[in-house]
């Protein structure tokens, strides 16, 4: 317990009605969970606003409520007025956890793709070096050897605090996590002390809620405005947005890498192939050799992205490459299994024009080392319902173009009619393609198709959901899990 009075030295407010300095409970953001002795932040959401649940929560015997707006009746609690609630939670979440962001290294990782990739190999760099490590994102969170499933790739600010604080009294030195562009915008990181942050790239995604790319890369960039002095500021220098996300960063500590001159750090003298990728990182003196057995191009990315970062943390060069050489990657990033039929398939999240392109473009280079010149590369995936409409036939296009065959099925469909959603990727397609791409409802249909048509040499690559054990379909969740369907369709 805490008493308000304490609690509100560390809240930027407008203005209290019926200050007592009570004793506080608990802190909560759901109206149904709230109960005597509780602090009630009313925060307004795009579907839902919670102010209009402050006399529920009053009759729960809920007296203390933070809110941007005062109710009709403000004669039976405390009411202390926020200019953002969402600003608001985050304080008084860092405050009822007492900062445990100050007592432990923390890195955010954000842009379109790559972000859960680059936080595992972190992860591994770091514990390579003698650290104990956390990771919250997409999969999962992760601390002293356990798991504990996310709903979003960055929790509210509340449930992030209390998992801090977890990670505090497990004596964790670092935490590394995904910041989405929701969560910078929503205010759900505010208050958090980061110690250094990547910037992996930005494409098209998410634009059903940001609108623009303007409002897109504007969300990313408060990642980088964070940063104090003495942080450290990572970021991929061949992408449009780099120097814009380090525009008036606080952080002295900045580094570039990528393939054009322009970075501080560049990449040269890439082999990719089937068993992993390797590279050299130059920088005005020296010349670092890079071995990974992570595949694809993107890994090249990803893993020199992890190496600048983890050098400016001061971990030894040395270090830092023997740990890339046996890493691995995240769950359902690129993941590859042999098939019956001698093909290969692959599992991967890839959900955004960009990501798919990289993907298939990483399974095409693969194909390039192959013994089988008549090998193919078929693509099977969809896009998700209730979710940006502009980037359907943007990936129905990218695929039809990089794939020799290309089978378009359901993602999670959520409340929209699936077969519309079909349409709207098909509609992207050449006609002059449209002999190399199949539609089939039914995503296990889709790929027990793909894999009876595959021949010795082949790849399969299916997207869009990767580490998902889940099939969404109006609004309910099914047990769904491409890899598993990959395998029922290789032994039938």
């Amino acid at each position: 317990m805490k008493y308000l009075g304490d609690l509100i030295e560390n809240l930027t407010y407008l203005e209290i009605l019926n200050f007592e300095n009570v004793e506080i409970e608990n802190i909560s953001y759901d109206s149904r969970l709230c109960r005597k002795g509780y602090l009630f932040v009313a925060l307004r959401g795009q579907k839902l606003d919670a102010h209009s649940f402050i006399p529920e929560v009053i009759q729960s015997g809920c007296k203390v409520i933070i809110c941007e707006e005062y109710p009709n009746d403000t004669s039976f609690g405390i009411f202390i007025k926020v200019k953002s609630s969402r600003q608001a939670l985050a304080e008084l979440s860092h405050a009822w956890t007492d900062f445990p962001t100050k007592s432990m290294k923390i890195i955010g990782v954000t842009g379109t793709n790559g972000k859960t990739t680059i936080t595992f190999l972190l992860s591994q760099i770091i514990e390579a070096a003698g650290f104990k490590t956390g990771i919250i994102g997409t999969t999962g969170i992760y601390f002293a050897g356990g798991k504990i499933e996310a709903s979003h790739t960055t929790p509210e600010s509340l449930e992030l605090c209390n998992i801090f604080q977890e990670m505090r009294a497990a004596k964790t030195d670092y935490v590394i996590m995904e910041v989405s562009s929701h969560a910078l915008e929503q205010k759900r990181v505010f208050g958090i002390d980061f110690d250094a942050a990547i910037f992996t790239n930005l494409t098209h995604d998410h634009l059903d809620y940001h609108s623009t790319m303007e409002n897109y890369a504007n969300a990313k960039k408060i990642l980088f405005d964070m940063l104090k002095s003495d942080g450290i500021a990572i970021v991929w220098g061949d992408d449009a947005y780099s120097d814009y996300m380090l525009k008036n960063t606080k952080a002295s500590r900045v580094t570039k890498i990528g393939r054009g001159r322009a970075s501080g750090l560049t990449i040269s003298d890439e082999l990719i192939s089937l068993t992993g990728v390797s590279y050299s990182i130059n920088d005005k003196s020296t010349n670092f050799r890079v071995k990974s057995n992570l595949i694809g191009k993107f890994n090249i990315d990803n893993t020199a992205l992890a190496f600048a970062c983890c050098r400016e943390l001061g971990i030894s060069e040395q270090v830092i490459l023997e740990a890339l050489r046996s890493v691995h990657g995240a769950e359902g990033r690129m993941t590859y299994r042999e098939l019956v039929t001698g093909a290969i398939g692959v599992v991967d999240y890839a959900h955004t024009p960009d990501a798919l392109e990289k993907a298939l473009s990483a399974c095409r280079e693969i194909l390039q080392h192959s013994e089988n010149k008549n090998s193919r590369l078929i693509c099977v995936f969809g896009c998700g319902g209730d979710r940006d409409k502009s980037k359907r036939p943007i990936m129905g296009n990218i695929s039809a173009q990089l794939a020799d065959l290309t089978v378009v099925t359901d993602d999670n469909p959520r409340t929209e009619n699936a077969e519309l959603i079909r349409k709207e990727i098909m509609a992207g397609i050449a006609s002059e393609r449209a002999g190399a791409v199949v539609e089939i409802g039914g995503r296990a249909k889709a790929i027990e198709h793909a894999v009876g048509i595959s021949q010795k040499g082949d790849i399969i690559l299916v997207a869009g959901k990767g580490h998902e054990k889940y099939q969404i379909i109006g609004k309910e969740k099914h047990h769904f899990d491409d890899f598993e369907e990959l395998a029922k369709a290789s032994d039938n």
